[in-house]
């Protein structure tokens, strides 16, 4: 049996405490982890990820001197991922998810860390890195404090940038999720529905059936002759469940 290769990876965090625990962490928990270095001013992390070139990142948001996202803006070396290590709120973690972008909540959950590195490794072993447009979607919704108007759907081989206004609806389809574009395109996701009912808008989309979450802005009519079914703007019908429809009715305020 071959032996799995470790990942390089470094620590930057301004609180030398914080270094010192996930260091352990990593060391009892995450073995396929090789830490090579840690920093904890923005310029010694620039240095440090040009000159050891890491294969993956914990950074920490906040910094004495500005952000993770200074260091990540400055860096020459751009073949890593990035997992951010946050204390940060929930309107943050929504803007992670919303563009795909690992994390990990202080204080520190060990199966949230071991889960958070085994994707990190998965990705990495496709040569799937962080990149700018995920980086700049979370910045920029951290800086507005606004709702994102794209999210970032990771498949097996590539993260994709959806508008949220061209989703259709999406379909469970096991550990997947199945994305209906109004271009008629289907991107299909490696996480699960329930995933995403937790991150998109509950103003704009509602979980009909176990299977189905629709964009309400495309739904064209209820029709109700033959049980209950959402229309929508593509003439695909979608079952709404006898125990989803009350609360639909509740929602749109027909009752």
């Amino acid at each position: 049996m071959l032996l799995m290769q470790k990942i390089t990876a470094v620590i930057i965090d301004d609180e030398i405490s914080n270094i010192i625990l996930l260091e352990n962490y990593l060391n009892k928990y995450c073995p396929l982890v090789d830490l090579i270095g840690e920093a904890n001013t923005i310029s010694s992390a620039v240095t440090l990820i040009n000159t050891k070139k890491p294969k993956l990142i914990f950074l920490d948001i906040m910094l004495d001197e500005g952000t993770g996202f200074d260091v990540l803006e400055e860096v020459t070396h751009k073949d890593s991922k990035v997992i951010f290590v946050s204390s940060h709120n929930e309107y943050a973690i929504k803007a992670f998810k919303y563009s795909a972008i690992d994390y990990v909540l202080k204080p520190i959950e060990i199966e949230d860390l071991i889960l958070a590195v085994n994707k990190a490794y998965d990705d990495i072993d496709k040569e799937i890195y962080t990149n700018t447009v995920q980086l700049d979607m979370v910045n920029k919704s951290l800086e507005v404090k606004e709702p994102l108007n794209f999210i970032a759907i990771p498949s097996i081989d590539k993260i994709e940038f959806i508008k949220i206004e061209d989703i259709i609806y999406l379909q469970s389809d096991g550990r997947y999720t199945v994305f209906f574009l109004k271009d008629g395109k289907k991107i299909v996701a490696s996480r699960n529905l329930g995933e995403y009912e937790n991150i998109i808008d509950k103003n704009l989309f509602f979980r009909i059936h176990n299977s189905y979450i629709v964009n309400l802005k495309h739904v064209v009519s209820i029709n109700k002759r033959d049980g209950v079914y959402c229309e929508m703007i593509n003439r695909i019908s979608l079952p709404i469940a006898k125990r989803r429809q009350d609360s639909l009715n509740r929602f749109l305020k027909i009752k």
